[in-house]
């Protein structure tokens, strides 16, 4: 993932499945963080401004499709932080 770290920070374009792993490693390392809010709605629009930061040569991610790549990291949240919920 290193490669494609570098060519997405000198301008090359990312691939979507590239742009998926990115963001649901982001949204991976928040929740264990504990830096999650409580909705996907706001989650997703908290990766898509710092994806766009990030990365600001790639293609802006709509809300939507963060939501799609972050999903199954949402749904398994409380498995990861260790919560009863």
């Amino acid at each position: 993932m290193a490669d494609e770290l570098a060519g997405a920070t000198a301008g090359e374009p990312l691939g979507r499945r590239t742009e998926k792993r990115l963001l649901a490693t982001e949204a991976y390392r928040r929740i264990l963080a504990g830096d999650a809010p409580e909705t996907l709605s706001d989650f997703a629009a908290q990766l898509a401004a710092w994806f766009k930061a990030t990365y600001p040569a790639a293609p802006a991610a709509s809300a939507r499709f963060v939501e799609e790549a972050i999903l199954d990291t949402w749904h398994r949240r409380h498995e990861m932080i260790g919560s009863e919920l």
